[in-house]
């Protein structure tokens, strides 16, 4: 069934995150609700004319979604982009503006099946409720004119300081480290299907950095299951994932070389931790650490815990327990499932081959010993 041990060890890690990453109808669902509070906001929300522009952010764009650990629902952001300069407003005001216009686009979409029930405040953003099993952070930002065409600014937990972004930019540059992979199997994928590749939406067509990335998130919301507080962002992972992955195909190997070679991405300098977004260096990911150094020991001992467990996993002699030690790791549940969709996916495979052989000695022995053609066999 399986050509090694780190091959049986990938395809459960790819199942797992399958099993965590959002269904196919819940991301439509999703790209609904974005383009519909966009749209509304962009309609309504300014009676002055000034553009509002909302656009997805982090693991939703860059296809990276992983369910929380313990939640059946899915944790989404997205940017409210109002098209005013930083010396027109304040960072409160800014915040408070745009919870006056989502709470205007609640009770706009009030008796609407499937809209938002509800809207909260947050430190530094709204979030939307949904009866779906998601939520949408809504994060307000004004452009920053230093950064065309993309460089935002976005309010800060204390409202003091603007804050550095370019989600649109750190997406292009995310989908650059994968875009020899995805090149690749948009291509296959398009064979396939007879179409050209750009008819191939590349969010159908997941990368081993993507799943790497994943694989990662998963077991970090497992290890850290008890202390939310001390999880390494994902953004921060992401990044040191991307930068260090080198097109590894195994996504067990993948994982366990981008596992050991993260930490060398990380600078130290005049007492401060740093890991720049490569787009906005202004950006620091590991700002964290430097108020609360205990983060800083957290991660690297996560990572030591992750290559220690993947390890293990490759020790373990035959697939029931193997699947025991990842569930220790990654769940019992997506686990499992993975585990079933293998099993199932063998028995198919075994189940053709024998109707294939039997298809086949019939064939010979109805037309004595000549050999079989392929046309005769497949129907071609």
């Amino acid at each position: 069934m399986f050509n090694t041990r780190t091959q049986m060890i990938s395809n459960l890690l790819e199942g797992t995150v399958e099993e965590l990453d959002i269904p196919p109808q819940l991301r439509a669902a999703a790209d609904y609700e974005y383009h519909c509070v966009g749209s509304w906001l962009a309609a309504h929300a300014d009676p002055g004319g000034l553009g509002w522009r909302v656009y997805p952010q982090g693991s939703f764009r860059l296809g990276t979604v992983v369910r929380p650990e313990g939640s059946d629902e899915y944790d989404l952001d997205a940017v409210c982009l109002r098209s005013i300069a930083k010396e027109h407003t304040t960072q409160a005001l800014l915040k408070a503006e745009t919870g006056q216009a989502l709470a205007a686009y609640l009770t706009a979409r009030a008796d609407e099946a499937g809209g938002p029930r509800e809207c909260q405040e947050r430190k530094r953003c709204w979030t939307l409720l949904y009866g779906y099993p998601f939520h949408l952070d809504v994060l307000p930002a004004v452009p920053n004119p230093e950064t065309p065409p993309s460089g935002i600014l976005l309010t800060d937990r204390s409202l003091h300081l603007w804050q550095h972004s370019d989600p649109v930019a750190y997406a292009r540059w995310f989908r650059h480290q994968m875009r020899r992979e995805l090149l690749a199997k948009r291509a296959r994928l398009a064979e396939a299907e007879h179409v050209p590749p750009e008819q191939i939406p590349a969010e159908t067509v997941k990368t081993t950095l993507q799943r790497v990335v994943q694989v990662l998130k998963a077991h970090r919301n497992g290890y850290f299951a008890d202390d939310l507080d001390s999880r390494p962002t994902s953004i921060l992972i992401t990044t040191l994932a991307a930068r260090v992955y080198s097109g590894e195909q195994d996504l067990d190997e993948a994982v366990l070389e981008t596992a050991r070679e993260m930490p060398s991405q990380i600078e130290y300098e005049a007492d401060r931790w740093i890991v720049a977004n490569p787009v906005e260096p202004r950006e620091n990911f590991a700002d964290k650490w430097n108020d609360r150094p205990e983060l800083a020991v957290g991660f690297f001992e996560w990572l030591d815990r992750l290559q220690q467990d993947l390890q293990d996993a490759r020790e373990s002699e035959g697939l029931d327990r193997t699947v025991l030690r990842l569930s220790e790791s990654f769940g019992e549940g997506p686990v499992q499932k993975a585990a079933a969709r293998i099993g199932d996916l063998y028995r198919d495979s075994r189940d053709r081959g024998a109707l294939a052989f039997a298809g086949t000695t019939g064939l010979l022995s109805s037309r004595g010993t000549s050999p079989v053609q392929r046309h005769d066999f497949y129907g071609e």
